[in-house]
């Protein structure tokens, strides 16, 4: 297996640092807020300051402590998803690079819909998308939607998959002259998936299926010679924007 750019992860990472740094800068500015108007309530009679002010300043450090502690939790989470979600695709990344030789991995793609977190060329089963999720609990097809402990996820998972599919197609397309078939797979590295059918050509599955899936599935012609043979080239084409 060869890398060819960034780690897997890196970008989510990313991510979770920027939250963190962005969470302390907010709470340093309400904090030094707060503690001016704690100032001039201290100070109310130098100031002049009473009645109706005295009352409404009072009322603002209140509610600035109350929004202060509500944003730390919110933030909070929100870095921690990351992350879990950079633990997964590292994980993902681990699991994929024991695929061998006959096929070579990207991580963290950038697209106009979100990074693709790994693409694998096979020597003979052509190119997969892989999406990956760290979400715990169950995962469900019924119909054409997904859902995560029987509810809709925070974001539409499959539509995202299918957007970046097109997008690969297209921008592989352009480097190699014919666009090839892409074979998507969402894959979760902490929920139960049960088995199923494609959900609009997209495998739904847990990680401990993914080498076995990528290994047995997949478009098997004679364009993925062509592929193999131009595997730097796309490489190259995919990952200029990110190095």
């Amino acid at each position: 297996m060869t890398f060819k750019n960034r780690p897997a992860g890196k970008s989510t990472r990313k991510m979770a640092w920027r939250r963190r740094r962005n969470s302390i800068f907010v709470g340093l500015i309400v904090l030094a807020i707060g503690l001016t108007l704690s100032f001039f309530l201290l100070n109310a009679k130098a100031f002049g300051i009473g009645g109706a002010a005295f009352l409404i300043i009072l009322i603002a450090i209140r509610l600035l402590g109350d929004w202060i502690e509500g944003y730390g939790r919110r933030s909070r989470k929100l870095e921690k998803r990351a992350i879990r979600g950079a633990v997964a695709e590292e994980n993902i990344g681990y699991l994929l690079d024991g695929l061998g030789e006959d096929y070579y991995m990207l991580n963290d793609i950038e697209s106009p819909y979100g990074n693709v977190d790994h693409i694998v060329i096979g020597k003979n089963n052509g190119i997969f998308l892989i999406e990956t999720k760290s979400h715990h609990g169950k995962v469900e097809i019924i119909g054409n939607d997904l859902l995560v402990n029987g509810k809709p996820p925070e974001k539409n998972f499959i539509g995202q998959t299918l957007k970046n599919t097109y997008w690969l197609k297209e921008r592989v397309g352009n480097i190699i002259g014919s666009q090839p078939w892409i074979t998507p797979i969402l894959v979760f590295t902490n929920a139960f998936v049960p088995y199923s059918q494609p959900i609009k050509n997209i495998h739904v599955i847990n990680k401990r299926y993914l080498v076995s899936t990528v290994t047995k599935i997949g478009k098997r012609d004679a364009t993925n010679i062509r592929i193999w043979e131009q595997k730097e080239k796309i490489s190259d084409g995919l990952v200029k924007s990110v190095i």
